[in-house]
């Protein structure tokens, strides 16, 4: 039953870009928000990639309950990537699969833990006023996202550059706030904070 409640905040955000739900409380209380799309959609025949570090210690685990296989982030099915790597975040997303014209369902799910998603404000991190519009939108929706920079967004942009090929993404908070943002969907930057320089 978690397991179903977790598949249907996926389809629901994926298929309406810029809506907030939250993931069943017992689920982000046992696990961390950014883990539980991949629980849940890892099977024996995908292949994961969990960025570990000092304070994240779980793609082992992950392997251990699902049976996926670990694999280089630029062949994984399923991508999370937890806020202690907000660093790498920019590469991982130039890196990671993005499917071709012909089998676009091959493109990877990037699952990325933030400090905050509302639907309008800035935070007390870095983070971005996106204006989204596409499939799943009427007329144009606004997010906010702590803990994402410029930068981050351009990597992705670029890898959706080739529609319908590109990644699918998820934005998750650790008290189980989660965000989806398709790769059909048409992302502008409309604030930056702090005010970063552009070239």
């Amino acid at each position: 039953l978690e397991s179903q409640s977790v598949f249907k905040v996926m389809l629901d955000t994926i298929a309406r870009p810029g809506t907030i739900e939250f993931l069943p409380e017992s689920i982000s209380l046992r696990l961390p928000s950014v883990l539980a799309p991949v629980v849940v959609l890892a099977d024996v025949e995908t292949r994961v990639h969990v960025i570990d570090s000092e304070t994240f210690v779980w793609a082992e685990a992950i392997t251990s309950a699902t049976g996926a296989h670990t694999a280089p982030v630029e062949r994984a099915d399923l991508v999370a990537v937890p806020i202690e790597a907000v660093a790498q975040l920019a590469s991982i997303l130039a890196f990671a699969k993005p499917g071709s014209a012909f089998a676009p369902e091959s493109g990877a799910r990037v699952v990325i833990g933030v400090h905050d998603i509302r639907s309008h404000g800035q935070g007390t991190h870095s983070g971005v006023q996106l204006v989204l519009r596409g499939p799943g939108v009427n007329g144009e929706r606004s997010v906010c996202i702590d803990g994402i920079s410029e930068s981050v967004v351009e990597a992705w942009k670029q890898s959706n550059s080739r529609f319908p090929a590109g990644i699918d993404l998820w934005f998750t908070t650790e008290d189980g706030r989660v965000l989806g943002i398709p790769r059909s969907t048409h992302v502008v930057i409309s604030a930056a904070w702090p005010p970063q320089e552009r070239n």
